[in-house]
């Protein structure tokens, strides 16, 4: 049997009867809406193992991060952390646990000086980690994906650097410091990147890595530059993909992520861009990697030029949907965008809430369940116009749901590169989710690293299986669904 520690926290599981609410509305007195910092990354997390998700925003002014603490539902600021994060300009920032220790660290890029790695010792004590390379290396550093890329148990992180500095990936040497690895076709190619990405995209089990790029700076004037996509081999070995739309097509790209929008059981990617005449871009996957561009209806009328995104089930009914932060200054027609999938990643534009009705300029966003019930709330980071204030929106959704922790022990302690399959039965249809635990979304930012499920008018989840990184499978039967659950690997 598993042990499975079970938090119990029942919805509203029947949608309610009359019109249907706005799916998203600003929680105009929340105490991060009133802090702005020409914010750029926004990333969830549990800092303090309380069980409800914590927020970090990083800010580009030579200010520290601004750290939140959740408070039965309310975010206080954590002025004065012991000792306090420093001040720099900050564009991505990640909570990651890179010494397997089970609490999440922090870590910082940043454009200017080199990267920051702070250590969670409990209690709201963040300590700088003097981490090798990747402390002292210097660098103008947009955001950071962490992934085992070599299957060790111990997350690795690659870091996207601006100004046609060569990106960067470093090995995790068992949570005391970080080696660059200097023999790889990986970070080598120079470029301007602004985002990036690890998925498992051709299926064999090794984390895969993208990288959204800007401009061509060795080009006079610059120019659009190509993506970089590469293929694990395990060892730190990789091999890039050279060919195909997803990589020949040059577009000014903020965004990447990879999720499972047509419910087929692989990982397809996303790219989100804000050039004049650029359009953001679906690829769908064949199973093995081959990217196809796939003309989903993400077009948007009233503003293209677009940063941070992430996928959710916003609305609970069992596929995944996408919500997209719009934001380049000089145009007063700028919105946020919100998709919502058929299930078939065909994409329906939504524009009767909040989220979509304010006029901001956006850089990152991501979700998490701020309030414990069951729906994904979203957070947008804001800089333009003279630094405006951040927002907070509240999920307004009805369904049945079912949200997972992870805990790895072969696997890396926080099961980045998890795979997560639910099966389900409603009128005597079944229907099979699919999920990967993942540590970046869009651009310098990160969901609530938990595993989350819209279950549409299902009561119940016929089974549960987990592709742990280390190889195990674990399945689980018959479990009821408004349920937030605790899983450890291997447990007996």
């Amino acid at each position: 049997m598993h042990r499975i520690l079970v938090l119990i926290f029942f919805a509203g599981a029947a949608t309610t009867a009359g019109t249907a609410p706005p799916l998203f509305v600003a929680i105009a007195e929340h105490a991060t809406v009133v802090d702005g910092g020409l914010s750029r990354g926004v990333a969830f997390g549990d800092a303090d193992g309380d069980g409800d998700p914590d927020l970090l925003v990083a800010n580009t002014i030579n200010y520290p991060e601004f750290l939140y603490r959740n408070d039965d539902d309310r975010f206080v600021q954590v002025m004065e952390t012991k000792p306090s994060l420093a001040a720099g300009f900050t564009e991505g920032v990640n909570w990651v646990d890179f010494d397997n220790d089970g609490d999440l660290d922090i870590f910082a890029a940043r454009t200017r000086g080199p990267n920051a790695l702070y250590r969670n010792d409990g209690n709201w004590s963040f300590v700088e980690q003097e981490a090798g390379d990747l402390s002292t290396d210097r660098s103008a550093s947009s955001m950071a994906c962490w992934a085992d890329v070599d299957g060790d148990g111990w997350l690795d992180i690659f870091v996207v650097n601006r100004n046609g500095e060569d990106d960067a990936l470093y090995r995790n040497q068992n949570g005391r410091a970080f080696e660059r690895v200097t023999d790889s076709v990986v970070g080598g190619a120079g470029g301007d990147g602004r985002s990036c990405v690890f998925a498992d995209f051709d299926g064999d089990g090794d984390p895969d890595l993208y990288v959204g790029n800007f401009v061509d700076t060795s080009k006079t004037p610059p120019s659009k530059q190509r993506n970089f996509f590469y293929f694990n081999e395990g060892n730190f070995g990789f091999t890039e993909i050279r060919s195909g739309h997803a990589v020949e097509s040059r577009a000014l790209t903020y965004g990447t992520s990879a999720t499972d929008a047509d419910n087929d059981g692989d990982l397809d990617l996303l790219l989100t861009n804000i050039g004049n005449g650029d359009q953001n871009h679906l690829y769908l996957n064949d199973g093995v990697g081959n990217m196809k561009l796939h003309e989903a209806g993400l077009s948007n009328a009233i503003s293209t030029p677009s940063k941070g995104h992430t996928w959710g089930d916003f609305d609970l009914d069992g596929d995944i949907d996408l919500a997209i932060a719009n934001g380049t200054e000089g145009s007063d027609r700028i919105r946020n965008a919100l998709y919502l999938n058929d299930g078939a990643a065909n994409f329906n534009a939504k524009a009767d809430d909040d989220f979509t009705a304010h006029r901001h300029v956006s850089a990152g966003i991501a979700w998490a369940d701020i309030d414990r019930d069951g729906d994904l709330d979203l957070y947008v980071a804001n800089w333009g116009d003279g630094d405006q204030d951040n927002v907070m929106y509240e999920n307004q959704s009805r369904g049945s749901w079912l949200k997972i922790n992870l805990e790895g022990s072969a696997s890396n302690r926080m099961a980045v590169g998890a795979r997560v399959t639910v099966t389900t039965r409603y009128g005597g249809v079944s229907k099979r989710q699919f999920r990967w635990l993942n540590t970046s979304t869009g651009y310098a930012s990160q969901n609530e690293p938990v595993l989350h499920f819209g279950l549409g008018h299902a009561m119940s989840v016929d089974t549960l299986r987990i592709d742990w990184p280390s190889g195990r499978h674990d399945t689980l039967n018959s479990l009821a669904a408004n349920q937030h659950l605790h899983i450890r690997e291997g447990e007996t």
